[in-house]
């Protein structure tokens, strides 16, 4: 969760098209999907989808809640997609996944050790759901797809997509088993924040189970001490230029021993 959508759309009556083409942010790098909480281009209640592609082959960072054809954006690039990485199991990130494998068999779905067995499951519990559904982050009536065959990807794990690879980053606090995803090798280097940070330093608390304010400083102090250049989280604004500095502005908070603002 972290993005906020009000317009309620109908459940279940297949995939709907996406009402934008992708956004081109790095040579590497398009936004393929983006809700309400960011630029609209998608299903409303969808966070940032973003693919990454280098050589012919690709990756997607999240899929999104389940009910836009990002398939259709993915095969219009031509590319092998190879990889599906999600940074938490929140159904605005992860509800996509199953729908995403079924259109593309040879991809391997990767996610911490936790959020694998969630999602491979359907645990709507352990996503938080039911509070997601109450604070209208999901449509009433949502159910989320079970994606088995969800694999692990550990901490400083890394894969690669042509040239450019993709080294996952433990990054706790806004969910339990968090990811950040970083580039190496890619035109601009970058860091797939998911729902751990935004612009301006701003994070995601909230009153859910695997939320936690010590995991969150100490993720915000690990990923302050990366180097990239692109910050591009979630939902809402995106930096392609000194993205390090909304992480600085957030770990400085904590360092501080205060409570960076939370966008909800």
């Amino acid at each position: 969760m972290g993005g906020s959508a009000r317009e309620l759309l109908p459940v279940g009556a297949g995939a709907l098209a996406l009402s934008r083409p992708p956004i081109e942010l790095t040579p590497e790098i398009r936004l393929v999907a983006s809700g309400d909480g960011g630029f609209s281009l998608s299903d409303p209640y969808d966070c940032h989808v973003y693919l990454v592609e280098s050589q012919g082959e690709a990756a997607l960072i999240d899929t999104g809640i389940g009910r836009a054809d990002i398939a259709a954006a993915v095969r219009a690039t031509g590319a092998r997609l190879r990889y599906i990485l999600l940074t938490h199991a929140h159904p605005d990130h992860a509800g996509g996944a199953a729908a995403l494998r079924e259109a593309f068999p040879d991809a391997r779905v990767l996610a911490s050790e936790e959020v694998a067995a969630w999602v491979a499951a359907g645990d709507e519990e352990a996503m938080s759901l039911e509070s997601g559904v109450r604070a209208e982050f999901y449509p009433e009536g949502y159910r989320f797809a079970a994606c088995p065959g969800v694999e692990t990807i550990a901490d400083g794990e890394a894969v690669r997509v042509g040239a450019v690879e993709l080294r996952a980053l433990a990054t706790p606090g806004h969910a339990r088993g968090h990811h950040a995803f970083l580039t190496l090798g890619a035109s601009v280097e970058s860091c797939f924040c998911g729902d751990l940070v935004f612009h301006g330093g701003a994070i995601s608390l909230e009153a859910n189970w695997d939320c936690s304010l010590q995991d969150y400083r100490r993720s915000m102090e690990r990923l302050a001490r990366e180097r990239f250049e692109a910050l591009l989280p979630g939902h809402h604004g995106v930096s392609l230029a000194r993205g390090r500095r909304h992480v600085e502005a957030a770990a400085r908070q904590f360092a501080r021993g205060f409570i960076p603002r939370s966008l909800v």
